[in-house]
């Protein structure tokens, strides 16, 4: 009898397992989202791998003990226990391991959370009039480099026109070319260290991407307007900015989106924006004519600006930025 109790609640045990690490399997995005299959597949690993052995051990400890010719021994108590021990332990371990998965090598950190959060209606109504400004100026010009462009980027709010391009660069975009736009999946801070892999490999799909031959180049084309929206925490705001300002036409210009508390603060930059007149000294350090800051979200009658949402436009003046 014992040992068609432990075959019965090791079968059971077995398919439980089966189930729960069916259910618990993140190979994709789908698989990310607590479904109602997915819940049930839980409650089916459950039943298999807990209820149901238990349910068989204690039937058989009860039958055993109303029949004294069937005595309950020292050894089914044990069996029972340690089951019962490695089956929590085991549902403990995988519930932790599911909720704190390490990342996998070669997997991007930023894949889960794209910028998602970051509400394009409201990046809209921030941009919309920036953009309209400058448009109506000739101040975005033909070539846009959106860099931390994230899942939602703010670039798609400038009007299509015959010409103008768009490159689109983040740690998490999924490189294609479309249309008029170009996506490379890049950490920002490696791309702009010349001699990096990361460099070389963007310079190619550029060059690529705006119909140039890299070996017959005696300049590089320089773009016209470079955005950067909710990216300045992440990053050396000094060295991003300053390095991609190398890209950046005389006259061209900046638009920079960025709140220094918001985000995933775990992901902050130590050289990161933490102030807002950080970034405005840098600026003026560096030479670029800051043309407007705006803080619309900034509560009624606050004076503080340091940690306020800012809107900001600046023009490069001279070559040797």
């Amino acid at each position: 009898m014992i040992l068609d109790v432990r075959f019965a609640t090791g079968a059971s045990a077995m398919a439980g397992l089966v189930i729960l690490h069916i259910a618990s399997r993140k190979d994709s995005e789908e698989n990310r989202r607590v479904s109602f299959a997915r819940g049930m597949g839980f409650v089916l690993a459950g039943v298999f791998l807990v209820v149901l052995p238990l349910v068989t051990w204690c039937a058989s400890l009860r039958t055993a003990s109303a029949n004294p010719a069937h005595a309950v021994s020292p050894a089914s108590v044990l069996w029972l226990a340690g089951y019962l021990d490695a089956a929590f332990l085991w549902i403990i371990w995988n519930i932790g391991a599911y909720g704190h998965r390490p990342p996998v090598p070669g997997e991007n950190r930023w894949d889960s959370n794209w910028g998602e959060s970051y509400s394009p209606e409201l990046k809209r109504r921030l941009l919309g009039p920036v953009f309209e400004r400058l448009e109506s100026e000739n101040g975005v010009g033909n070539l846009v480099i959106d860099i931390g462009s994230g899942a939602q980027p703010v670039s798609k709010f400038l009007a299509a026109r015959p010409g103008r391009k768009f490159i689109l660069m983040d740690i998490a975009a999924k490189e294609r070319m479309a249309g008029d736009s170009l996506y490379l999946r890049a950490d920002v801070e490696g791309v702009l260290r010349s001699a990096s892999f990361s460099y070389r490999k963007a310079v190619v799909r550029i060059c690529r991407f705006l119909g140039k031959d890299l070996r017959a180049i005696a300049a590089p084309e320089l773009a016209t307007t470079l955005i950067f929206s909710d990216i300045l925490n992440y990053v050396d705001f000094r060295r991003v900015v300053g390095g991609a300002a190398k890209f950046l036409q005389p006259g061209g210009r900046i638009v920079i989106t960025n709140l220094p508390t918001r985000g995933i603060r775990e992901e902050f930059s130590p050289n990161g924006l933490k102030r807002n007149e950080d970034l405005c000294a840098f600026l003026r350090e560096e030479d670029w004519e800051i043309e407007s800051t705006e803080f619309p979200c900034r509560a009624k009658g606050a004076t503080d600006e340091s940690e306020e949402l800012i809107v900001l436009v600046a023009r490069k003046r001279s070559v040797g930025i």
